[in-house]
């Protein structure tokens, strides 16, 4: 069978198998050989991997190492290396691999122990030469253990309006349910392996208006003139993050839930007059977000959130004169909001 693994600004990996079988219980334990070295007399030929891409012989050699170990080889011999003859920059590795008794490596060859007593290669005792071909690096592996994120993208609060307004009333207040979003956020990973943490997270959203609008007082008293509103909500809170990276470590997939304080602010001034409303209750937020890599430590892409709350009691401020209000049910105001923005990932 032939099996294609394409992998956009990665090596390009073809592979050429005849059969497949259990992989060995370590990748190191699959050997890689130069042109011409030596195999073991019960070697049976697989099949071949083709690699191609911007890469070094060091790095095709990884990837080479660990597709055979996945099709149960326990020996890769490189029979072609070199430029593909149109870009210097674009390299071609072709390589053999092969199935063979495990009890003629150990009668040539020794493993290559590190300090920490991890095998990193063999050696070869009738030949002389060494493998000491790196283990490839599972895509967690390549990630810090800290991630920063900033965000930023456009918002919709999904609350209904109120039906006893008038119908400018209503506009102006449809006009405020859209609005921008930007937040941060830090997230700490306890294992890169299982590439879950705990972080915080602070998000915003931003609406406003201005109409021309009538105030009538309760004296009867009618004024013209232009109402500029404009809402924030926003939300502070501990979240906990889960994150998976791709096979070829490019792209990453995040999701984050958390439940913290959420905060509104309707500040509306009206010719000369200021009016601020400010309420803040427990509220959640989810995100899901995907991104790709554009550096070893950046990944750029969309993220997208939900964030929800209701206030029930708000103080009111013109002035130096403020009061706080308990809310009826009819009057909750509602902070559900969904955000779509682009997003930039730092991971150290």
């Amino acid at each position: 069978m032939t099996v294609w693994a394409l992998c956009s600004c990665s090596p390009k990996v073809t592979m050429n198998i005849i059969h497949k079988q259990k992989p060995l219980e370590y990748v190191e334990d699959v050997v890689v050989l130069k042109e011409k070295e030596p195999l073991p007399d019960n070697a049976e030929w697989m099949g071949d991997i083709e690699v191609k891409g911007k890469a070094n012989y060091n790095r095709m050699a990884e990837i080479t190492r660990f597709r055979a170990w996945e099709q149960g080889a326990n020996y890769v011999r490189v029979k072609n290396f070199g430029s593909d003859g149109v870009r210097s920059d674009i390299h071609f590795m072709a390589s053999d691999i092969y199935s063979a008794s495990t009890t003629i490596i150990d009668q040539n060859s020794v493993k290559v122990i590190d300090r920490n007593g991890n095998a990193i290669g063999t050696y070869n005792t009738v030949t002389g030469t060494q493998n000491l071909a790196e283990k490839p690096v599972a895509p967690l592996d390549k990630l810090g253990v800290n991630g920063f994120r900033v965000y930023a993208g456009y918002g919709r609060r999904l609350n209904k309006v109120a039906p006893d307004l008038t119908i400018y009333e209503r506009e102006h207040v449809k006009r405020l349910k859209n609005g921008e979003v930007l937040g941060l956020e830090y997230i700490r990973y306890f294992d890169r392996h299982k590439g879950t943490g705990l972080g915080f997270k602070y998000h915003l959203m931003h609406g406003s208006s201005a109409d021309a609008a009538t105030i009538i007082y309760d004296n009867g008293t009618t004024v013209d003139g232009v109402l500029n509103e404009s809402v924030n909500i926003s939300f502070f809170g501990p979240v906990y993050s889960g994150r998976a990276v791709s096979r070829n470590g490019k792209h990453l997939f995040v999701d984050n839930v958390g439940v913290g304080l959420i905060m509104y602010n309707d500040r509306a001034t009206f010719n000369n007059e200021t009016v601020t409303i400010m309420g803040h209750n427990i509220g959640t937020t989810l995100d899901l977000n995907y991104s790709y890599f554009i550096k070893d430590n950046f990944s750029l892409g969309a993220d997208v959130s939900f964030t929800s709350g209701i206030i029930r009691r708000v103080t009111a401020k013109s002035g130096y004169n403020s009061a706080t209000y308990d809310l009826d049910e009819s009057q909750f105001e509602g902070l559900v909001h969904l955000g779509i923005c682009a997003q930039l990932i730092y991971t150290f």
